[in-house]
């Protein structure tokens, strides 16, 4: 038996012997290439550049007044900026865009791959800075698809990339890297002596349409093939949501809107005569619009109880003899000009703070209106056909935002899908019943729940006497 222990101990020596020496082969082989060392420093360089991009995007609005986050810079173009920075303005308005990373702008240094070439960069067209979208917010998609090196889709339909980066392999056969009009990285600015085109993908180049979506493929595993990496509307957004503020200005932004709204309540007159006691409110705008991202789209409709927050007035200004100065009631324009400009000037005040917001937003808002509200040149009666909100109490109307898509819920990513007309993908319970319902009467329930799987939006009460309160839902009523 000890014999055969002492064979079996020595068999197992021998075994791990020739395992150990073959894996220091393989080692050894990499390390005669290089391979391993130049994929780690290249692999470095993008995530670092991954890092600053999102730290770019979820601190836009820190280091942009009057700005919302979530923008990523244009790429450097050379357009007679110091080198390394992005172009102030970049392309048309949702037309993605291609150029070299602008290090300087993202304060990280020139960022090298293990080729020593400098980083590219490609920016969807809908999150660039410059000229800015119409409608940025979490269910905003990229429009960069990216593939892997056998063709395999990595960003799903509804999480596409919204920037790339790339590492240009070493330079192929036709492909001319020499020149001075980029002195701290070398070379020059023409995207196709750097990055490849090949299987049906051209990593250098974007397309010109705006709203199009460009394809971008990651090279071979050789030394010559573009190393890359990408950033998707998810990595901006949770890394977003993970700021303390971030939900709670889309909190206060709800809660302006609201206060907005009641404010038109305050300027009604009758027979053109100023006078409290008509507190009409405004009538909501449609539920479907052609284009979301369009302010003027969200024009008031007369008769609607249900709808969307209004931009433009002009149909119930005229019903309720309203004094404001302008038929625009969420604007960021001249002081004055429309009730939400209140204190244009001031830093704390709408324009500055909270417009944006809502200008980014606004597909995400909801307003009830109840029918002794109604626009009308009349005193307004006590509440008797007015809303309720967890069936209790008198509200003169509720504003209602669509917090996080939940599962089953189908946010569009265009700003022209029909989709976004369908109520359900933004709320949840009686306030997606009776917000969608076309023939409602301003007298129906709506719901303030505490946020769970099935149910997460905020709501905001407009009481009797105009005044602004979120919705409690461990209170009776929810909104005291």
């Amino acid at each position: 038996m000890k014999m055969q222990k002492r064979q079996n101990g020595i068999a197992l020596l021998v075994f791990v012997t020739l395992l150990t020496g073959a894996v220091a082969m393989v080692f050894v082989s990499g390390l005669k290439d290089g391979r391993p060392m130049r994929e780690s420093i290249t692999n470095d360089a993008l995530a670092e550049a991954k890092d600053a991009l999102i730290g770019y995007a979820i601190t836009y609005g820190d280091t942009h007044a009057g700005q919302v986050h979530g923008y990523l810079p244009c790429p450097d173009q050379a357009g007679g900026n110091p080198e390394g920075s992005a172009e102030p303005t970049c392309g048309s308005q949702d037309v993605s865009q291609l150029g070299r990373l602008p290090w300087r702008t993202l304060d990280i240094g020139p960022l090298r791959g293990s080729d020593g070439e400098c980083l590219w960069y490609a920016v969807s067209g809908n999150y660039k800075n410059n000229p800015k979208t119409g409608l940025l917010n979490w269910d905003t998609n990229g429009q960069i698809r990216v593939y892997d090196t056998d063709g395999v889709l990595l960003t799903p339909a509804d999480n596409q990339a919204v920037a790339v980066i790339f590492s240009p392999g070493m330079a192929l056969p036709g492909q001319n890297r020499s020149g001075t009009s980029a002195p701290i990285c070398g070379g020059n600015y023409t995207a196709s002596n750097y990055l490849d085109a090949s299987s049906g993908y051209n990593n250098a180049t974007v397309s010109n349409v705006a709203g199009a979506t460009s394809d971008f493929r990651i090279g071979d595993h050789t030394l010559t093939g573009d190393r890359l990496v990408f950033i998707t509307k998810r990595d901006i957004w949770n890394a977003l949501e993970r700021r303390r503020n971030f939900l709670a200005t889309l909190d206060a932004m709800t809660k302006k809107t609201a206060e907005c709204i009641a404010g038109y309540g305050t300027k009604n007159s009758i027979d053109g005569v100023p006078d409290p006691s008509n507190m009409s409110l405004p009538w909501p705008a449609p539920i479907s619009l052609a284009d979301y991202s369009e302010n003027a789209n969200y024009d008031d409709s007369a008769n609607l109880f249900s709808g969307r927050t209004p931009y433009r007035v002009n149909t119930s200004r005229t019903a309720s003899g309203n004094v404001i100065a302008s038929d625009f009631l969420l604007t960021s324009g001249t002081c004055n000009a429309g009730i939400c400009t209140n204190n244009c000037p001031d830093p704390s005040g709408w324009a500055y703070l909270y417009y944006p917001w809502w200008n980014n937003w606004k597909d995400h808002l909801f307003y009830a209106l109840s029918q002794e509200y109604r626009p009308a040149n009349r005193s307004t009666p006590p509440c008797g056909n007015c809303l309720s909100v967890n069936h209790a109490g008198k509200y003169a109307a509720v504003i209602v935002f669509a917090n996080r898509k939940l599962s089953g819920q189908i946010r569009a990513s265009s700003p022209t899908d029909p989709e976004r007309g369908i109520v359900s993908n933004y709320l949840e319970g009686s306030n997606a019943l009776n917000i969608a319902n076309p023939s409602a009467s301003g007298t129906e329930n709506y719901q303030s729940d505490v946020e769970s799987s099935t149910f997460n939006d905020i709501l905001y009460c407009i009481r009797e006497d105009l005044t602004v309160v979120r919705g409690n839902p461990a209170a009776t009523p929810a909104c005291p």
